[in-house]
Order: C-alpha cells, then sequence, then structure tokens
C-alpha cells in the first residue's frame, strides 16, 4: 500500500516536470553564454519589453538587488542596457540591446517551438485535463496564501 500523501506526489511530478523543462531551457541559455537567473531576465524583457528592475523584481520574485546585479551583469557583456526615464529621472528602465535582441528572439522562439513540439503531442481532451488541474492547483494554492 502506498502511503505518499497526494500533496506529495504533486510536488513530486512537479519537481520532475520543472526539471526536464529546466534542463531543455537550460541548453539555450548554455548557448547564449547566460546563466538561469540572466535567461529569466532576457526572457521576460523579450516577452514584456523595457521594464524597471522593481518591475522585473515583481515578476521573477526576486529582490530588487538581486535583479539589479544580474542586470550590471548583464550590462557589462552589452546584453542590456539602463534607460533613465525623460520624465522622472529617478526612474531607471532596463531594455535589451539592439544587438541582443534578435539573438534572444531567435533563442527564446526555439523554446516555445520546443514546448509547442512537446505539447502538440497530446490530444485536445489531454490539454485541457492539464491545463484544468493546474489551473486548480495555482486556485488551491491561492487559496491557501489568503488564509496566512
Amino acid at each position: 500500500m502506498d502511503e505518499t500523501s497526494n500533496g506529495l506526489k504533486v510536488l513530486r511530478v512537479l519537481k520532475r516536470v520543472k526539471h526536464s523543462i529546466k534542463q531543455n531551457v537550460m541548453q539555450h541559455f548554455k548557448e547564449m553564454q547566460l546563466t538561469a537567473p540572466q535567461g529569466m531576465v532576457i526572457g521576460i524583457l523579450g516577452h514584456y519589453g523595457r521594464m524597471k528592475v522593481s518591475d522585473l523584481s515583481e515578476k521573477l520574485g526576486l529582490s530588487n538587488s538581486t535583479v539589479s546585479g544580474i542586470v550590471d551583469r548583464l550590462e557589462k557583456q552589452g546584453l542590456v542596457e539602463r534607460i533613465r526615464s525623460g520624465e522622472d529621472r529617478r526612474v531607471v528602465y532596463v531594455s535589451m540591446t539592439a544587438n541582443f535582441s534578435k539573438t534572444a528572439q531567435e533563442h527564446f522562439g526555439e523554446v516555445e517551438r520546443m514546448l509547442e513540439n512537446i505539447m502538440s503531442k497530446a490530444t485536445p481532451e489531454e490539454l485541457d485535463i492539464i491545463l484544468s488541474g493546474l489551473e486548480t492547483l495555482e486556485k488551491l494554492m491561492d487559496n491557501q496564501k489568503e488564509q496566512l
């Protein structure tokens, strides 16, 4: 008889799925000579465009100082640039440099195509089950956060 709780089973499956995705995505980061956190910053900038460090921090779930350090290293590599706001000089935006933007878009396009290829192997019904289950899990987790 299996005595493992459902919560632990879900956690183990999520961990394996996360690991599998991470391995595939990390290969693309490695090709761009980026660490995982740097790749996440580039991915967010590629998706949303220029952002304040505080907004990047919020999307990544990291502190402003951590994200600022990541941005410093990316800036030294010539991959991102800081741009002061014209309206408020205290506000600084981060965006990918024009030279790097095309390279990043190509690599993240490949990652997106890889994930789409994986998902295309599922039937529409299986995809509905996956999305429904994940959305339900997210809702349950959000409800738990509200109770704390």
